[in-house]
């Protein structure tokens, strides 16, 4: 794989870094990847022929990130994701489709959201940011769910074990801790934490 994350949610009791003291270390996520998800979108939407309803690329991506945190403790995109109405969503990524995150981001210049609700392809950001696997595991997620209905998706998405009913019509984080118990793997949670906290320290020792 290409990238570590920089940062992680979790619920475990651990030491606080020295030099992170303004850093709320237990409720912590990947760093989400602006410049590498619209790559990943674009890439998805390639697949798609250039276009795809916006719910349904944006569970797409949400479940290419799940696979990866099952394959390699790391999602491709780093976006936290969040219950909603009909299911689990990358939260950046969402904000991203309403012109809510701007930061240099590529987004506008590649991908652009049309009336009523579909994600079209404007430009091809390229592929730098992402490793054959992550390529890999897009086409695996395009394949596994590309003839979905927008009511297949919503009930698969409503089974997934990391899902929160109750969210109604608002939105509630799904932390890393429900996430890779979900996944079968909770125990996972302190070796990434400690790999996660390891990076924050070096970036803080060189200045980033």
């Amino acid at each position: 794989m290409k990238s570590w994350p920089c940062c992680l949610k979790f619920h475990c009791c651990i030491e606080k870094p020295e030099g992170l003291c303004s850093y709320d270390y237990k409720m912590l996520w990947f760093e989400f990847k602006a410049r590498k998800s619209t790559q990943a979108a674009a890439f998805l939407l390639k697949l798609c022929n250039g276009k795809k309803d916006k719910y349904l690329l944006l569970k797409m991506i949400y479940l290419a990130d799940r696979a990866a945190l099952e394959k390699w403790n790391m999602s491709i995109t780093g976006d936290e994701p969040y219950s909603m109405k009909y299911g689990p969503v990358p939260s950046n990524i969402y904000d991203l489709t309403k012109g809510g995150i701007r930061n240099g981001c590529e987004w506008d210049r590649v991908i652009e959201t049309q009336k009523p609700e579909i994600l079209v392809l404007r430009s091809d950001p390229g592929t730098d940011e992402l490793s054959e696997d992550e390529m890999e595991l897009l086409r695996e997620t395009f394949q596994k769910y590309k003839d979905f209905s927008f009511e297949n998706m919503k009930a698969f998405c409503h089974e997934l074990p990391e899902y929160d009913p109750s969210v109604g019509a608002g939105s509630k984080p799904i932390s890393i801790s429900t996430m890779f118990k979900s996944l079968g793997k909770p125990e996972q949670v302190s070796d990434v934490a400690d790999a996660i906290l390891e990076m924050e320290r070096l970036k803080i020792a060189f200045g980033e």
